[in-house]
């Protein structure tokens, strides 16, 4: 992948950059300081933010001409995506198109799974203290299907606020969260992110921690992990390996059954695991015969797939594939799309019509 590309991880109170590194194959963080580790730079504002991103990516490469850049959030509020995209529209200049919005659970998942295997051949688990919270999540893999499906765990049960606790008192609790999430576990590694574990008051949970497993702490792995997503997103030739299935992650592939090419033949509009914000498709095709289009949702894990015709009613009679239509299909949540088929007519023999037909589909 010889493109730029570059991750962003997105704090609260700080935040953090990555690019590619395309003789490395690797991310490579970047410093406020040059020659220094230091690469927590103070939030404020989104805007603001990217300004400095701006400044410091210029010795790597031109942002605005970046193949995909990825910003890594807690979580995904309300307008949150549209802001962050205009705002890295305005301020870098990059194409809406390139720009991506992930969790921080994704972004853990990325950075794992572009680890040896043996890093995350059974469970992986983050630790995560930043602020007033000492929280823990484990990354689930399955190997046994192409490509891999991966899903993090985390329970509302495992955030602690340890603010103000003494150094015992905390150890206590990093303890017993370590207890409570390893039980009954296969964990192979095990990372530390977070100012909060660059103080020495863990010596002894890190004992516990260690007991046959890898360990490793570092405060950059939000942002690598956006990174690998862009650098996997800019190499469009390159086969996903996995699939992250988070909660906004579309669960369905969406197909279009094209019954002039085969009995069971399809063609696929939207890829499932795809975040549901992102999922916009649209395609054009000739009718086969009768006034109807028939969709296809097939989920990931082997239950029945579901079917869905819509009916073109009012369409003018056309002899057979002298119909061609735009069918555009759109997430407007996670488990409702919305589609819509304008009539294009068929050149000079066949004028548009100028319909159109709408539907939306719940998949819940």
């Amino acid at each position: 992948m010889g493109q730029f590309a570059a991750g962003f991880d997105l704090g609260k109170d700080y935040s953090q950059i990555c690019c590619w590194n395309t003789s490395s194959g690797e991310p490579v963080s970047i410093s406020v300081i040059p020659g220094a580790e230091k690469y927590r730079i103070p939030t404020e504002s989104p805007e603001l933010f990217l300004k400095k991103a701006l400044r410091l990516l210029k010795p790597y490469g031109k942002i605005h001409e970046a193949s995909a850049v990825v910003f890594s959030v807690e979580t995904l509020e309300e307008g949150l995506v549209e802001r962050l995209k205009q705002a890295a529209m305005r301020t870098m200049g990059v194409l809406e198109s390139r720009i991506y919005v992930q969790t921080r659970q994704e972004s853990f998942c990325a950075y794992v799974l572009n680890q040896p295997k043996e890093i995350w051949r059974h469970q992986a688990v983050l630790f995560d203290y930043e602020g007033e919270l000492l929280r823990g999540m484990v990354l689930n893999v399955n190997p046994r299907t192409l490509p891999f499906l991966a899903r993090v765990e985390q329970s509302a049960g495992w955030s602690r606020p340890v603010s103000g606790l003494s150094q015992t008192e905390k150890n206590e609790i990093f303890q017993e969260l370590i207890r409570e999430i390893f039980t009954g576990r296969p964990i192979s590694a095990v990372y530390l992110v977070g100012e909060g574990f660059e103080e020495n008051w863990y010596e002894a949970s890190l004992k516990l921690l260690c007991n046959g497993r890898r360990v490793f702490a570092g405060n950059n792995l939000y942002a690598k992990g956006a990174c690998y997503r862009a650098a996997r997103t800019a190499d469009r030739n390159a086969a996903a390996s996995y699939v992250f299935l988070g909660a906004d992650k579309i669960s369905y592939n969406v197909c279009l059954r094209t019954p002039g090419t085969g009995k069971s033949s399809m063609y696929t509009l939207l890829n499932a695991g795809e975040s549901w914000y992102e999922a916009k498709a649209s395609c054009e095709a000739l009718l086969y015969d009768e006034p109807v289009i028939e969709f296809l949702f097939q989920p990931m894990q082997g239950d029945e797939g579901l079917k869905e015709s819509l009916l073109l009613e009012g369409l003018p009679d056309r002899p057979p594939r002298t119909t061609r239509v735009r069918i555009e299909a759109e997430f407007t949540q996670v488990d409702r799309l919305r589609i819509e088929v304008r009539d294009l007519g068929f050149g000079e023999l066949f004028p548009s019509s100028d319909l159109s037909w709408t539907e939306e589909v719940d998949l819940a």
